[in-house]
């Protein structure tokens, strides 16, 4: 039931941007405008991310909100958060070696409306990335980078993760679901990971969202605390964000839409070091209270 809420309450946040949207068409509202595309980007993830975890936290959570949450900001979890940052950007030759076998994908008819698609919102998106200016980068810093980091991680760790995994448990009253390695944990990692890949309405880029979106998922059930993936998904955003901002300005040669030219041994090596450091950081290490209901 807590999930279908979610689910219905996000449904209902859609259909709120979407009259906004036309309210705002029927205004001549340049929508597809710099300043306009900006604020549709962060109100449509406030309001459809954030909004609809808010509210199943606020009904069905009341007084163990922080616990639902998993807002623990203390001492340790911003060095966990650093250290999620890292595996993060040591997944990205892997990343980049995924894309490139994802987008030879060969759909047919289907494939080529739907990279017609992709194509289109990349350049909606790539228009708010060719911001030169310093303001421009800090505002896609925040944009771009921070309000997803946010709204995402409260709707598809907070939100949806948690509540599956609660489903394959069969625990829906804890303020934290009983955590253990167990299938319903993984489960409920990788149906997030690929709800959020396909969220983003890219198949072409599915296959590099799902991974990132299982790192993401397996750091909210070792890290602790959302701070971590909001790290972490922050610094997966803003690394773009500044290589396009260098590249715009003619201050590096790295083009971050065009092939990055990671060879094999940098990216198994690379991949290892962010095992290394997700084994060594957030399962050696991890706290023995962390999950237990309360």
């Amino acid at each position: 039931m807590q999930l279908l809420v979610l689910v219905a309450v996000a449904l209902l946040m859609f259909i709120v941007v979407g009259a906004l949207s036309a309210a705002a068409g029927l205004a001549d509202v340049p929508l597809m405008q710099i300043p306009y595309l900006y604020a549709v980007q962060a109100v449509t993830q406030v309001l459809t991310m954030a909004v609809p975890t808010v509210v199943i936290a606020a009904v069905y959570f009341r007084g163990r909100q922080r616990a639902f949450y998993r807002m623990d900001f203390g001492g340790r979890r911003w060095l966990m958060a650093l250290a999620g940052m890292v595996v993060m950007l040591l997944i990205v030759p892997l990343d980049e070696a995924l894309t490139r076998w994802n987008e030879a994908w060969d759909l047919g008819a289907l494939g080529e409306s739907l990279r017609a698609m992709q194509e289109t919102t990349e350049g909606l998106v790539n228009d708010m990335f060719a911001q030169t200016s310093v303001g421009g980068l800090l505002v896609n810093l925040l944009v771009i980078g921070l309000v997803p980091a946010v709204c995402e991680e409260l709707f598809f760790r907070t939100g949806i993760q948690n509540l599956l995994e609660r489903w394959f448990t069969g625990n829906y009253e804890g303020a934290a679901p009983r955590r253990g390695r167990g299938f319903g944990m993984h489960a409920a990692v990788w149906v997030t990971a690929a709800v959020f890949s396909l969220f983003h309405g890219e198949m072409f880029s599915f296959m590099p969202r799902l991974l990132m979106g299982a790192v993401l998922g397996y750091l909210y059930v070792y890290g602790g605390s959302l701070l971590v993936n909001m790290a972490a998904h922050f610094i997966n955003n803003a690394t773009l964000v500044v290589l396009y901002w260098l590249y715009s300005n003619g201050l590096s040669p790295v083009d971050p839409t065009g092939d990055l030219m990671i060879g094999w041994p940098v990216t198994v090596c690379c991949t290892l070091a962010a095992l290394t450091l997700f084994y060594t950081t957030f399962i050696m290490k991890r706290d023995p209270g962390a999950g237990k209901n309360k």
